[in-house]
């Protein structure tokens, strides 16, 4: 069973979901979608047997990308953390992706900007 989990947010507004180093991957148009699959990986099920598995869609961590705006990577620990604070504040630096505040809010996230 894979726990651990990575959440990758593209800024056109599609959200991957990459189970483990070689498990399950998957895009989404619908960031609701993923935030209800991660639902399901927090609560212990497996993705042996999910359809819709993508490896081609599998994107690594590039530190450039992410600084440059192209991609946001959330670990399982991450979400966790996220998940038990309840609120995800974020700037007003152009950065308040649709596709993160959705999937968050899909959550149970109180999504907004800084105060």
């Amino acid at each position: 069973m894979h726990r651990e989990f990575v959440v990758v947010f593209d800024n056109g507004g599609g959200t991957t979901l990459q189970v483990g180093k070689r498990g399950f991957v998957h895009h989404y148009n619908d960031p609701v979608q993923a935030a209800h699959d991660v639902k399901k990986i927090l609560n212990g099920e497996t993705t042996t047997d999910w359809d819709g598995h993508e490896p081609s869609q599998r994107v690594e961590y590039n530190y450039d990308e992410e600084r440059n705006g192209g991609y946001r990577w959330h670990n399982h620990f991450h979400v966790k953390q996220v998940i038990a604070r309840g609120t995800l504040k974020q700037g007003n630096n152009g950065w308040g992706w649709r596709n993160v505040e959705n999937f968050y809010d899909a959550l149970g996230v109180e999504v907004g900007d800084w105060d």
